[in-house]
Parts: C-alpha cells; structure tokens; sequence
C-alpha cells in the first residue's frame, strides 16, 4: 500500500509497536528438555521468552533466530528505506506488518 492509496482512504491510525531493545542474548537455562531450555535475554534484566523443544525443530536454531529477530527487523527497515519497491515483496510485507504490529 503506497501513501496515495492511504490518503484515499482517510485518516490512517498511526501505531508504534515498542519491543524490548536490543540486542537479544540466548541464554541455555536449563537442560531438560521439557522446560524452556533455552532463554532469550534482553538488554535489561530479565527474561523476554523462553524457548521449548517440542519436537518441531531444532530448538537452539529457533532461539537464535528469535534473538535475532531485532537486528532483523533494523536491518529489513534500513534496507526497505533505501530501496522502498522491497516493500511491496510480500514476504517483505508481511514481516514488516507482523514485527511492527501493522496489518491483518
């Protein structure tokens, strides 16, 4: 959606989702495989998630990529600054409206 289309169609809501900052840490907190084995860890004290094995995957990738997820969700805003057509990917799209809280 392009800013003409948002001007047709009126006043548009303007919403800032705020995450905890970066960077994020795994953290192994406990090794048995039925309580969040793996934690991820903010900048402040505390614990943001954490992380089961539940059969589905690998468990330490998944905690790593969430741990990532901040430098992610910079990285692909810089990269949409720079080239805006990015964000009519919709892959593109549709991380950037999940990680901000915008859309469907």
């Amino acid at each position: 959606m392009n800013h003409k289309t948002l001007m047709a169609q009126g006043p548009v809501e303007c919403r800032v989702m705020r995450h905890t900052p970066g960077p994020w840490r795994v953290m192994r907190q406990n090794p048995s495989p039925t309580t969040g084995e793996w934690m991820i860890t903010g900048s402040k004290p505390g614990y943001l998630a954490e992380v089961r094995d539940c059969g589905s995957g690998d468990v330490n990738a998944n905690a790593k990529l969430i741990a990532a997820a901040p430098d992610l969700l910079q990285a692909l805003q810089y990269a949409v600054g720079q080239v805006p057509e990015l964000a009519t990917v919709p892959g593109v799209a549709a991380a950037l409206a999940m990680a901000t809280g915008h859309g469907a």
